[in-house]
C-alpha cells in the first residue's frame, strides 16, 4: 500500500497573499490623503491625526490583514491517502478538494524567478475539468507530492535537451511569429504615423507584450528546455531561463502528437513536437480561445488579435528538435506502430488540385491502430498521429466546392477539442476510412477496457 503524505503550505504563503490587500488598503489612504492631516495641528479643512496614531493605526492594519491570512495559512492542509488527493482551506467558510489520483491529467511546477530565489513554487494539478494549485510549497514538497501523485520512480531517463544554439537560429527562422510581430508592431505604429502625436505611441505600448511573448519571451521560456522519461511511464519537460516550469504528463493520457515545420526549417530537418492531452487550459501563455470563444468574440479586433498572437492549444513537448529525435518521442509516446507509416502519406487525389493549391502537402494513414494525417501550406508543414482508441467522434464534413468536386474531408476528434483531419479525400475513400476508423476506435478501446 502508499504511504500517505501530507503537509501545510510554505509559511510565505500568507504574507504573498496579504500584499494585494495592504495595497488597495494603502491605495485608498492615498486617495484619501486631502481629508487629514498627520503631525500637524490647527489645519480647519482636514481632520489633525498626530503621527504615532497614524503609525499604530498603520501597524495594527497590517497585523490584522496579515493575521487574517496567517491563521486562513493555518487551517489550510493537503493529504494524499490512497488513491485520493485531498486539500482543505478556508477560515469562515471551509472548503475541501477531494479527487481521484487516476483522475490527474498533468502535474506542473512553476518557479517563478522570486520564488526561485527563497525557494518555493506552485504546484498545478491538473484534471479533466478542473485544477488544482497549491501555492506555495518548498521546491522538496512539491517534487515529493508529485512523485506521490504520479507514483514516479527516482529512475528517469533523458530523451532528448534543446541546444541552445539550435534554440536560436529556429526563432530566428520561424517567419509566423517573427512576421506576425512585424504586423502587430505596423498596427501599433499606424496611428502615431497618421497622426504625429506623441500620445498616439500609447497604442505601440499597448502591443508591446503581444509583440514581446512572440520575440524574446519564447528565448526565455524554450531556454534548457529538457524532456526526460520517469520509469513508470510519465515524461516531464522541464524549461525557463527565469520562470523555471516543469510540465509532467501520463503516456497514457496523450491523445494525438504532432509535428511541425516551418518553411526555413526544412534545411536543417528540424520539427517542433507538440502533444496534446485532455485537460482544462493552463496558464503557460501557449493558448488562444476555443472556437466558440472566438465566435463570442464576433470576430472583431481582439480575435484578430488573438491569431496573430499566434497561440496554440496544443503544448510543446519539444520546441526545436531533429526529426529523427521527434520519431523517437513518437515511438516513446504512442510505441513503434505510430512511426511505422510515419514517412508514408497516402496523398491527395488528383481532384483536390482544384480544392486548394497545396494539395501535395495533404495526406492521411489508418494502419495499426493509428491514424496519421498530413497538411500544410508552403510556410509550414504539419504531421498529426493519433491512437485509433483515442478518437471520440467522427465527423464528415463537405463544402459547397468539395460537393462539386466530389470530395469530403474526415474529422476524428478527441478530447480536449483537438481534430486530426483527413482533408480533401474523394466520397470512395472517406466511405471506406470512416467506418474502418470508427471500427478500430472502438476495438481499440474495448482492448484497453479489458487490459489490466
Amino acid at each position: 500500500m502508499s504511504q500517505s503524505l501530507e503537509g501545510r503550505l510554505h509559511p510565505v504563503t500568507p504574507l504573498r497573499h496579504s500584499w494585494a490587500v495592504l495595497l488597495a488598503l494603502g491605495t485608498l489612504v492615498y486617495q484619501l490623503r486631502d481629508l487629514f492631516s498627520v503631525g500637524t495641528t490647527g489645519s480647519e479643512e482636514k481632520i489633525d491625526i498626530p503621527a504615532w496614531a497614524a503609525c499604530v493605526t498603520a501597524a495594527l492594519a497590517v497585523a490584522l490583514v496579515v493575521g487574517l491570512f496567517a491563521t486562513a495559512w493555518r487551517h489550510s492542509h493537503y493529504s494524499v491517502n490512497g488513491n485520493t488527493l485531498g486539500y482543505r482551506s478556508g477560515l469562515l467558510f471551509k472548503v475541501r478538494h477531494q479527487c481521484d489520483l487516476h483522475h490527474v491529467q498533468n502535474v506542473d511546477i512553476l518557479r517563478p524567478f522570486l520564488g526561485r530565489i527563497i525557494g518555493i513554487c506552485t504546484l498545478h494539478i491538473v484534471m479533466s475539468g478542473t485544477t488544482m494549485s497549491l501555492s506555495y510549497l518548498t521546491l522538496n514538497q512539491a517534487r515529493a507530492l508529485r512523485a506521490r501523485i504520479l507514483a514516479e520512480d527516482t529512475a528517469a531517463q533523458k530523451l532528448y535537451q534543446v541546444k541552445t544554439r539550435d534554440l536560436f537560429i529556429s526563432l530566428l527562422l520561424d517567419l509566423g511569429p517573427n512576421l506576425r510581430s512585424v504586423v502587430l508592431a505596423t498596427i501599433g505604429l499606424l496611428p502615431y504615423i497618421l497622426s504625429g502625436r506623441t500620445f498616439a505611441l500609447s497604442t505601440l505600448i499597448a502591443f508591446t507584450p503581444k509583440v514581446w511573448g512572440l520575440t524574446g519571451k519564447r528565448l526565455f521560456v524554450y531556454s534548457g528546455w529538457t524532456v526526460t522519461r520517469n520509469a513508470e511511464g510519465s515524461y516531464r519537460a522541464d524549461f525557463g531561463a527565469v520562470d523555471a516550469q516543469q510540465c509532467t504528463f501520463r503516456d497514457t493520457r496523450v491523445a494525438s502528437i504532432e509535428l511541425h515545420q516551418p518553411l526555413l526549417w526544412r534545411r536543417f530537418d528540424w520539427v517542433r513536437v507538440e502533444v496534446e492531452v485532455a485537460k482544462v487550459p493552463r496558464e503557460l501563455g501557449l493558448k488562444v480561445p476555443s472556437e466558440l470563444q472566438e465566435r463570442a468574440l464576433g470576430r472583431g479586433l481582439d480575435w484578430v488579435l488573438h491569431k496573430l498572437a499566434g497561440g496554440r492549444t496544443n503544448d510543446v513537448l519539444v520546441p526545436v528538435c531533429p526529426r529523427a529525435v521527434a520519431a523517437k518521442l513518437v515511438l516513446h509516446l504512442l510505441g513503434p506502430d505510430a512511426v511505422a507509416h510515419l514517412h508514408e502519406p497516402i496523398p491527395a487525389p488528383p481532384e483536390a488540385r482544384r480544392a486548394t493549391p497545396f494539395h501535395r502537402a495533404l495526406g492521411y494513414r489508418l494502419e495499426n491502430g493509428y491514424f496519421t494525417a498530413w497538411s500544410g501550406t508552403f510556410f509550414r508543414s504539419t504531421t498529426a498521429v493519433c491512437p485509433a482508441a483515442r478518437v471520440q467522434t467522427l465527423t464528415v464534413e463537405q463544402g459547397p466546392w468539395q460537393r462539386r468536386l466530389g470530395l469530403v474531408t474526415v474529422n476524428a476528434n478527441m478530447a480536449g477539442g483537438t481534430r486530426v483531419q483527413a482533408a480533401h479525400r474523394t466520397t470512395a475513400e472517406a466511405a471506406d476510412l470512416a467506418p474502418h476508423l470508427y471500427i478500430q476506435s472502438m476495438r481499440q478501446a474495448r482492448a484497453a477496457e479489458a487490459s489490466p
